[in-house]
């Protein structure tokens, strides 16, 4: 059995949702708003009000998709407790809205013991604004002028991506090169001269909850590129927070994921040796290296993903649901680019107007 777990209204008894522009939870039909503290205040956290649903599993051919908007192939079903309609999800999934009747549904069972976040960012950018974030991102000189963002979306969902958190230090060690650079110009003749030295370098660089998205089906590379969060806005976990969104639990553990960790925190470590030496340049020759871990937390942290279609192909976006960074690869217009290429050398301005008549 599943737990659908609902928040309900302190004045009227309506569900209440999490508003990112008010930072607050807010009820739809009444309006009367909440912070967390006024509904730990009153009760409402402490006991959240729990419906059972029956969690089934999928029959084999039975659902190629789920009918939730989530992604992932390892299907299972519920029942909505608010409409009774069947909602078909990933079996990661920790929270959903019911495509039926709007209800958040939350799934008890999934943030539970080994599985239950120990900090949360909550939504700080309304769906309101994602759209004109999207808009302004893919005005660029080549991007086709029939790329209508309006008219491409086929999916708009906010989802909270689990991520480790990996805390500890680095030892590293390295013996290298530096260089200094001299240029000069005598005449119509240009020079440069270059002084070589030989660089050791040994210290420990400390890092603090570095940052590895833990589900399989997300791309590493877009939730890389989404960062930083603000980890100053990050609170202890509350289920409350995911009324209304959608929300996976981790399905690849703290080991798996710490491979990726590992590079980002090596890189860092030498390029922070290589900062503490004065030169031009600096190349490392041999390098030494021992992490030594000291924490692995499990957050949940805030993204908005689109999913567009232009000319029968796929593209992907994501924004930080914190602080509004957009990503994703926009399809680009031959004809502008033929015309950019060309026109390589010519001022901005002039290149500008050309591309503004395609």
């Amino acid at each position: 059995m599943a737990a659908n777990i609902t928040y309900k209204c302190p004045t009227c008894g309506a569900e209440l949702y999490w508003t990112a522009d008010k930072n607050c939870f807010e009820c739809e039909y009444c309006g009367d708003s909440f912070s967390l503290s006024q509904l730990e205040d009153l009760n409402q956290t402490a006991q959240p009000e729990q419906k059972a649903e029956r969690h089934e599993e999928v029959e084999e051919g039975e659902y190629t998709s789920s009918n939730d908007g989530t992604v992932g192939d390892d299907l299972v079903k519920y029942t909505c407790s608010h409409c009774g309609a069947e909602i078909v999800t990933d079996r990661a999934t920790a929270a959903t809205v019911c495509v039926y009747c709007g209800s958040a549904v939350i799934m008890g069972e999934q943030i539970t013991d080994d599985f239950t976040p120990d900090y949360i960012i909550p939504f700080k950018v309304d769906k309101s604004k994602v759209m004109d974030e999207f808009k302004s991102f893919s005005k660029k000189p080549l991007t086709p002028k029939e790329f209508d963002c309006d008219k491409i979306v086929d999916k708009m969902q906010g989802v909270y991506i689990p991520f480790w958190l990996y805390s500890g230090k680095c030892d590293g060690e390295f013996d290298g090169e530096g260089i200094n650079i001299k240029k000069w110009r005598t005449g119509n003749y240009a020079y440069t001269e270059k002084s070589f030295f030989a660089v050791h370098r040994k210290g420990i660089v400390n890092f603090d909850k570095v940052p590895v998205d833990a589900s399989s089906k997300t791309e590493n590379d877009a939730m890389d590129s989404i960062e930083p969060f603000d980890y100053s806005q990050m609170v202890d976990f509350n289920t409350a927070y995911l009324s209304g969104f959608l929300a996976e639990r981790f399905d690849e553990d703290s080991d798996k994921c710490f491979a990726r960790a590992r590079e980002r925190i090596e890189n860092t470590t030498l390029d922070e040796l290589k900062k503490s030496c004065d030169y031009d340049e600096v190349n490392s020759r041999r390098y030494d290296k021992k992490i030594k871990l000291s924490d692995a937390e499990y957050a949940l942290l805030p993204t908005w993903l689109l999913y567009t279609t232009y000319k029968d192909k796929k593209y992907f976006f994501a924004m930080n649901g914190q602080t509004g960074k957009f990503i994703g690869n926009l399809p680009i217009d031959k004809v502008k680019l033929v015309i950019y290429s060309l026109l390589g050398g010519i001022g901005g301005s002039i290149i500008g107007a050309i591309l503004g008549m395609f």
